[in-house]
């Protein structure tokens, strides 16, 4: 396609725009748009003006949250053993044991991935244990991550990693360290919140650069995704992407989030926001804020609740997760970015560690004087709809993840709060008609379900609201697909400091812009 032409039918602006049929396109600029005659226009001018028919024009898809790097690398690496294509344990341990024999180690190592809640997908309803795993290999060391949070290492890896160092209750790299021990007080080879630390050798730099790029184009780019947040865990990622951006192998934008402490401490990240420029330019990748955890995933049995888990999921009675900052530290680590004017993001996937940083914000003071604080995860799970006012005094944007109803909210949380697990599970419409804007993303992350990183899956688990299993989960929550695309594109346009440049369609924005095979709004089988 030229570098000057327009595209006409069913424009999607994300504006109050009505009647936009054509959005003519300069040098990868939004130069106008309009309705038929302006395309007639456009055509006497000698404009090429291409007829899309049915199908949606539409800003590009904006994913504020992901963990593209880890993602595509993982992916490239490992050994897929996610349900449904493995059911069983003996599945796993079957596609380990072929991908062992395939030569398929990285290093020494051989790298497994299932979903999240995999031990709850599996037929057995549990994990692979360390003996499980020494049956495909004692010699190779085995990892098998379980979506993000949770791994399982088999003998070999143990005793490489040394799991017990990370048992003195610091702080970990995303929650609170977890080390799992049998009745005789040894590793059970299942450990969480622990993976960046894990001895696993690195690709090369030549090999991160081609994972990421086939990665953003098929499963990003061509899913309409052009900009992504990525909580970024190294500087050796964050170089990689920004080359790849400038040389054009990754046609995307990206806004880089200092994980804390997995790439630096909290200071220095506020420091290294604040002072990066990036060899792509500001429009294309820059560096937008700090992410910390207060606590960590549900999946680990950690995330910080203020409802008691189920026995059958706790170590003992009374247990309510592990909070991984004290409030003094997210009260630090917010007045560090406030000094730096680095935007700050908190994961809070607990409901005792979403209050925890709310009221953090609030003991600090002034909040609606500061750009507003993201809480990662907040309004996944909802404890009481008065807490609503709660965050809009605090000033924060709510980013959540609709995919997260399908994968577990809706089935698994009942399993873990018996009493409370059934109800403020991803409550959008209340969120919204109490006068809150929240944010969409995938939270794509190694072990991921198929097809996570389409919005349209996202928007989906928000419109339709179907569990993994396929329950209804609370249908009164379910929202508009205009709703859903708004807090897809503009909005998350807005949390990432972008909105004046992409999001929308409108004149003098970037030409950002993806085409759908139809409306998303209009059912199958409707004219």
């Amino acid at each position: 396609m030229s570098a000057t032409f327009a595209l006409q039918g069913n424009v999607i602006t994300m504006t109050a725009a009505p009647g936009t049929t054509v959005v003519y396109v300069e040098n990868g600029r939004i130069a106008g748009t309009g309705d038929n005659s302006y395309a007639e226009q456009l055509r006497r001018d000698g404009v090429p003006v291409h007829d899309m028919g049915q199908r949606a024009i539409m800003p590009g898809f904006i994913d504020p949250h992901v963990h593209f790097s880890q993602y595509a690398a993982g992916t490239h690496r490992g050994i897929d053993c996610r349900v449904p294509a493995c059911k069983t344990i003996a599945d796993v341990l079957d596609a380990l044991a072929t991908g062992l024999k395939a030569g398929r180690t990285v290093g020494d190592w051989l790298i497994g991935y299932g979903n999240l809640f995999f031990d709850q997908k599996l037929a057995e309803h549990r994990l692979p244990t360390r003996e499980e795993l020494d049956s495909v290999s004692r010699a190779t060391p085995i990892v098998l991550h379980c979506g993000g949070h949770v791994s399982v290492l088999n003998s070999a890896a143990l005793e490489i990693a040394q799991v017990e160092q990370y048992m003195n209750g610091s702080e970990g790299l995303w929650g609170s360290p977890v080390v799992h021990l049998d009745d005789r007080g040894r590793p059970t080879g299942v450990v969480a919140e622990i993976d960046g630390l894990l001895p696993i050798p690195a690709s090369s730099r030549g090999e991160l650069s081609r994972f990421y790029a086939d990665t953003f184009r098929t499963d990003f780019l061509a899913n309409g995704v052009t900009t992504i947040g990525e909580m970024a865990e190294t500087g050796r990622d964050i170089e990689i992407l920004d080359e790849a951006v400038s040389n054009g192998d990754i046609a995307g934008r990206i806004a880089f989030y200092a994980m804390a402490p997995s790439y630096l401490p909290v200071a220095d990240a506020c420091h290294w926001v604040a002072d990066y420029t990036s060899r792509s330019g500001p429009d294309k990748v820059w560096a937008r804020g700090v992410k910390v955890f207060a606590d960590g995933g549900y999946s680990a049995r950690n995330a910080a609740s203020l409802s008691e888990y189920t026995r059958d999921h706790s170590p003992h009675r009374g247990y309510r997760g592990k909070l991984n900052l004290s409030r003094p530290a997210l009260m630090d680590a917010i007045g560090t970015a406030r000094l730096k004017n680095v935007q700050v993001a908190i994961h809070t996937n607990g409901t005792r560690a979403q209050r925890e940083a709310l009221e953090a914000i609030l003991a600090l003071g002034k909040p609606h004087e500061y750009a507003p604080i993201r809480i990662e995860h907040l309004g996944n799970v909802l404890a009481d709809a008065a807490d609503i006012a709660i965050w809009r005094a605090a000033n924060v944007i709510p980013v959540m993840q609709p995919g997260f109803l399908h994968n577990f909210i809706g089935d698994y949380l009942p399993m873990l709060f018996p009493d409370t697990g059934t109800a403020g599970r991803l409550p959008v419409n209340t969120v919204l008609n109490e006068g809150v804007t929240p944010v969409f993303s995938s939270d794509i992350t190694l072990g991921g379900e198929q097809g996570a990183t389409n919005p349209l899956q996202t928007i989906a688990s928000a419109v339709s609201r179907r569990s993994y299993w396929g329950h209804h989960i609370e249908p009164e929550e379910a929202i508009s697909v205009a709703q859903a695309l708004r807090l897809h594109t503009i909005e998350a346009a807005r949390v990432l400091g972008i909105d004046h440049l992409t999001g929308s369609l409108e004149t003098g924005k970037a030409a950002d812009i993806t085409v759908l095979d139809r409306d998303p709004g209009r059912r199958p089988g409707t004219n």
